[in-house]
């Protein structure tokens, strides 16, 4: 189905909902075809194809909404009179609002032609040059799983405000999760990502050579030691540690009570040089796109700036109860009401290398992957470090295995010394080396 196909079938269901008795609708439509061809243990696994159309209605009935979705074009009229249905039987709520019509400009580089004529069999051999390239670095490497995928995703967002969007996207991921073995000895697991939004931008070959050459790395692990100290993040490792920040900077938390930071705007929540945006127009990102599940434009947001909490993600809802511009964060597909989520969620870099940052650290723990639970609220952390390594002297001495590491995130905000120069994307994350003080580390 073309753009224009879904963007007829939006407005005929925009229409069908208002004849069921709504005061105001949304449309919220989306065609995906997605490839994906996958690897476990080092075989190549049956590779699939699929392709869905679905249709999201949401009906306001005075303060109340309802909301159905469909991917059966010809029950369209049943999921409008379902919308309506649920609307009048759910409770009312001032802020369920639509938010004003608002003209997104179209966003560079998030679709190439060249993927309408991607096929299964490209897919394929993506997957195998994965598995290839990672072997190559070592025969004892084994790569335990690897997904190469590839969609294309029309959207378009229609409501009775007089709002209407339309966007065509198209992305390539890849991820390889390797370990390596020698004998009895085994590595940790390291798992690595990459991406692009055009075909002539796919890199298999990089994140597999990275993944082998680190699992080798920890090859022979041994016991580590027990200490409270400094410890170096990895941008993975930062990821799963810092996810929390998330649930601290969604707007509907903070109306909620539940945000740790709900009355700390304009406030000191980080160290000077800590800056973390979310830029929904980042050349070349994977969350890039021109507006959000609501039809708001996308755009660049200081969330926390030189260390200062500057604003939340909000949506139409949590705008309006706030009293706020609309930052364009509403989250979700067409077979859900709209959320909060980031896009392009990025801690900016420092000014010093991450090999500095070793040299300065006397007694500590560089951490490539973080396994564990970090408490959204009172961030508190705890779990396993994983391809971890000891820092002595400034310089990393050895691999080590059975570490753990705990800490609280909101303190080590405040403490953090040291940002990287060096970034790396994650999925639609894009992290710095971040240096943690006071971490205790102990060695099982």
């Amino acid at each position: 189905m073309n753009a224009q196909n879904l963007l007829d079938h939006c407005q005929r269901a925009l229409d069908l909902v208002r004849k069921h008795g709504a005061d105001q609708v949304e449309v919220f439509g989306e065609t995906s075809r997605r490839i994906t061809s996958a690897v476990e243990k080092d075989d190549l696994q049956i590779s699939k194809s699929r392709q869905e159309t679905r249709i999201g209605l949401r009906a306001f009935v005075g303060a109340q909404v309802g909301f159905a979705s469909t991917n059966d074009l010809t029950k369209v009229d049943d999921a409008a009179r379902d919308a309506v249905t649920l609307a009048k039987a759910s409770p009312g709520d001032p802020h369920n609002v639509l938010p004003e019509p608002a003209a997104a400009e179209p966003v560079d580089g998030t679709y190439d032609p060249a993927a309408d004529a991607f096929t299964t069999a490209d897919a394929v051999k993506q997957a195998i040059r994965m598995l290839e390239t990672a072997k190559s670095v070592d025969p004892r490497v084994i790569v335990g799983e690897a997904e190469f995928s590839a969609e294309i995703r029309d959207r378009v967002l229609v409501n009775s405000s007089g709002a209407e969007a339309t966007e065509l996207g198209s992305l390539f991921a890849y991820t390889v999760l390797t370990t390596a073995r020698d004998g009895d000895k085994v590595s940790n697991m390291v798992f690595k990502f990459g991406a692009a939004r055009r075909v002539d931008g796919i890199d298999v070959e990089a994140p597999a050579r990275r993944a082998s050459a680190e699992a080798l790395g920890s090859l022979g692990a041994e016991k580590g030691e027990s200490f409270n100290g400094p410890v170096l993040l990895d941008p993975y490792a930062v990821l799963f540690l810092f996810a929390p920040l998330q649930f601290q900077l969604n707007a509907r938390n903070a109306l909620r009570g539940m945000s740790r930071w709900k009355d700390a705007l304009g406030e000191a929540v980080a160290v000077p040089g800590f800056t973390l945006v979310d830029d929904g127009l980042l050349p070349g990102g994977v969350a890039t796109s021109s507006f959000d599940r609501e039809g708001i434009p996308h755009r660049r947001l200081p969330l926390i700036e030189g260390g200062v909490l500057r604003s939340f993600m909000h949506n139409a809802y949590t705008a309006h109860a706030f009293g706020v511009a609309n930052t364009g964060h509403a989250a979700g597909s067409a077979g859900s009401l709209p959320t909060i989520g980031p896009t392009n969620f990025t801690i900016l870099p420092g000014e010093v290398a991450k090999d500095e940052l070793i040299s300065e650290i006397e007694r500590g723990l560089l951490v490539s992957r973080f396994s564990g639970n970090t408490d959204p609220i009172s961030g508190d952390f705890s779990g396993v470090a994983k391809a971890a390594y000891l820092i002595v002297d400034g310089k990393v001495d050895r691999a080590v295995s059975g570490t753990l590491i705990a800490g609280n995130l909101f303190e080590a905000l405040k403490t953090l010394s040291g940002i990287s120069k060096e970034t790396e994307c994650v999925s639609n994350y894009t992290f710095p080396f971040l240096r943690l003080e006071g971490v205790s580390i102990t060695s099982e």
